[in-house]
Formats: structure tokens, sequence, C-alpha cells
């Protein structure tokens, strides 16, 4: 009877040992699985992106990254989904996929390229000008974080050019707003745009137009001082440029000897004298 129970133990710890060495034999085996199954997974994803089936890719990403989130690849997974979105002209998912991955990656190693592409999501639906500007001062915001936070990444050279691009185009945009007003006879609604956009867009093409036009309104509400100061800053600034000669005829029956003697030609200085 005692030889039986210990017939009974020892079998029972061997099939205990080998049923250990099974599952352990058994986990090693779906780790491998896994770590194939993500890889031709995402090479799936990148085989329909390069033949520009952009849904597929899309789906095939988003599978990566919902069956294995542990998974090395998943970031990645993450990015190209939103790029295959992109890629789509499915701007609203991809806006979606990138606020999310922006918000769990704040600054890890794809987050640079994720600022970017979101930024590129609004530049290429930027408004035509006259109309509502608040895509290009999204596409703005992020194409500045992109120059600030990783100014000397290979994205930061086309965010400068995109920054210039788009303030030029809100600068315009401002502008004929402005003159809008100031044909519609309403000087005072103009010179609050033309300030806006000497306070705001300082390096921009429309500035010698801008200044112009305000001096134009300055001398309908006659505020004659002022406008011979938004002339002189004009001429010192732009000396052969059309608008300081419009401006000269427009002033022509004025001195320019009339200004306050502290008056130093820069905008800083002329938006102060603006505001008092």
């Amino acid at each position: 009877m005692v030889n039986f129970r210990k017939y009974i133990l020892i079998t029972t710890q061997f099939l205990f040992i080998i049923s250990f060495f099974i599952n352990c034999s058994s986990k090693k085996s779906d780790l491998t699985v896994n770590e194939v199954s993500d890889t031709k997974i995402f090479s799936k994803g990148q085989e329909f992106l390069n033949n520009r089936q952009f849904k597929k890719a899309a789906s095939e990403f988003d599978k990566l990254f919902l069956n294995y989130p542990y998974s090395t690849l998943a970031a990645r997974a993450e990015i190209m989904t939103a790029y295959s979105y992109y890629e789509d002209n499915d701007i609203k998912k991809a806006v979606t996929k990138l606020k999310e991955f922006i918000e769990l990656n704040p600054s890890g190693e794809l987050s640079e390229y994720a600022h970017y592409l979101l930024a590129m999501c609004y530049y290429i639906q930027v408004s035509d000008q006259g109309r509502d500007p608040a895509l290009s001062k999204e596409a703005l915001k992020y194409f500045k974080i992109v120059n600030n936070k990783y100014p000397n990444s290979k994205y930061a050279k086309d965010a400068r050019l995109k920054i210039q691009y788009i303030n030029n185009a809100l600068a315009k945009n401002d502008l004929m707003v402005g003159i809008f007003y100031l044909r519609s006879n309403s000087p005072a609604s103009s010179i609050k745009r033309f300030k806006s956009i000497l306070e705001n867009y300082q390096n921009t093409a429309v500035i010698p137009e801008t200044l112009y036009r305000l001096c134009e309104a300055l001398l309908m509400i006659g505020l004659k001082q002022e406008a011979i100061k938004s002339s002189v800053l004009l001429e010192h600034n732009f000396p052969k440029n059309k608008w300081t000669i419009l401006s000269k005829n427009l002033l022509k029956n004025s001195q320019n000897d009339n200004i306050d003697k502290g008056f130093f030609p820069n905008i800083t200085n002329f938006l102060k004298t603006l505001t008092n």
C-alpha cells in the first residue's frame, strides 16, 4: 500500500514538472508568434501604403496597435495609421489619431513628427483669402511648436517656411478686411485692423500697404499728426516702395517736421503713439 502511494506521488510530481515545461515552452512559442505577427501586420500595412491603398493600410496599422499595444512597433503603427488617413484625405480621423498620440506621448521619439503631421492636416485645409482663418491659425500653432520645441529637427526648416507663408496670408486677410471697412466709411474699425497687422505680422509683405492705408484712415478721422508719423515710418523703412510715394502724395500739403521731436520711426514707438 505504501509503495502504491509513493508511486502516485512520484507520478503526480512528474506530470506537474512535464506540465510546467510544456506551459513554459508554449508561452515562449506564443511570444515568438506574437513577435512575428506584429511584424507581419506592419509589413502588410506598409505594402498597402506603397500601393496607395490607404484605407487598407490604416486598417492594418490600427490592427497592430489594438492587438499588440505593448509591441515595439505599436507607437509607430499609430503614426502610420494617422499618415494613412492623411494620405486618404480623411483629415478628421488623422487629426483625432494624432491628438490622441500627442496626449499620451507629449515628448516621445515620434512626437516631433506627430506635431508636424498635425500641422500639415490643418495646412492643407487653409481657407481661401477672405474666409475664416481659423484653420490657418491652428496650422500656425502646431508649426510653431515644431519650430520652438524641435528647432534642429528635419521638419523645423519647412515649419519656418510655412509659418512665414501663413503669417503673410493672415496679414493679407486682415488687410482686406481693413480696406473693406475703410471703403465702407468706417475708419475707426479699419484702424483697429491695421494696428493688429502692425502688432502681429511685422515681418510680412503687407506692411507697406498697411502703413499707407492707416495713413488714409487717420486722415479721415482728423488725426493728421498720426497720419504723418505713419508716412514717415513708411518712408524710413521702405524708401523706394510704391506705397511710400503714394503716402507722400497723400500728405503733400503737410510738413513732416511738424511731428513730435521725440518720435523715432519704428513700429513699436508708432503703436505707442496710436495707443495714447
